[in-house]
């Protein structure tokens, strides 16, 4: 499918629901021009209910002018929190495609993600169900503690920091979240801030754009993903303000 054409799909699929959040098309953003990638990207952000609806796409990086012309490769959702609405939508996008679980194989393993995935010839378009409301089993007190250490110690590695908040999100709560946001307090962590994105923990804003505004200004990896992370937590936001 054409770029244009999948694009037209999800308008479609969406047609009517609040978009949370400004778009990211790297095409039109010369900021990204530099990012050393053979893929351009787009993110959308539609909002419903207590839920959020991430959308993703994926071509291969040729001229502005010939990307709605251009194969997309990926269309992927990302759905986060609770709507049935955005799910059924969401899940509409996949309606007529050949059933294809093997472009999968490889490429997450067993992340406890929930996913479908069909092909339109040489697209893939892929549904996951990402993060839920609600709390999850709680840690043992011990282990809790020992985690948290290891995000407020100043002599700790950023690969060892990395590791506890990978296992502190195993457990939804508030304390799990003031841990991670004492940690951005005192030092950057993409970790931590792709977890309380996933989260809608709109107070990660403000050390999210500290982290951005440190950046170095050839760093348009980070640059596009923290401000892809930083839309994600608007779109939060605004339903918190009180979508549709």
């Amino acid at each position: 499918m054409r770029l244009k054409d999948v694009q037209a799909l999800v308008d479609r699929c969406f047609a009517g629901v609040a978009e949370g959040a400004a778009r990211l098309y790297e095409p039109a953003e010369p900021r990204f021009a530099g990012r050393a990638s053979a893929v351009w990207l787009e993110y959308r952000w539609y909002v419903q209910e207590r839920g959020l609806a991430e959308v993703f796409l994926k071509w291969s990086r040729v001229s502005p002018q010939q990307s709605p012309d251009t194969e997309a490769t990926v269309l992927r959702v990302h759905l986060i929190g609770d709507s049935p609405g955005l799910s059924a939508r969401a899940r509409s996008l996949i309606d007529g495609g050949t059933p294809a679980p093997e472009r999968l194989l490889g490429l997450f393993g067993d992340d406890g993600v929930e996913r479908d995935c069909v092909s339109f010839g040489a697209t893939s378009v892929t549904v996951e169900q990402w993060a839920r409301s609600g709390p999850r089993e709680l840690l043992d007190e011990q282990r809790f503690q020992s985690l948290a250490g290891v995000l407020a110690d100043p002599e700790s590695t950023p690969e060892e920091r990395h590791e506890a908040v990978q296992r502190l999100s195993s457990e939804r709560s508030e304390r799990v979240e003031a841990a991670l946001l004492k940690l951005l307090a005192e030092r950057s962590s993409m970790m931590a801030l792709r977890v309380l994105s996933e989260w809608g923990v709109v107070p990660a804003r403000e050390p999210l754009r500290q982290a951005l505004g440190a950046l170095e200004p050839d760093n348009t990896a980070d640059l596009w993903a923290l401000t892809a992370l930083d839309r994600r937590l608007e779109a939060w936001d605004f339903m918190s303000r009180g979508a549709p």
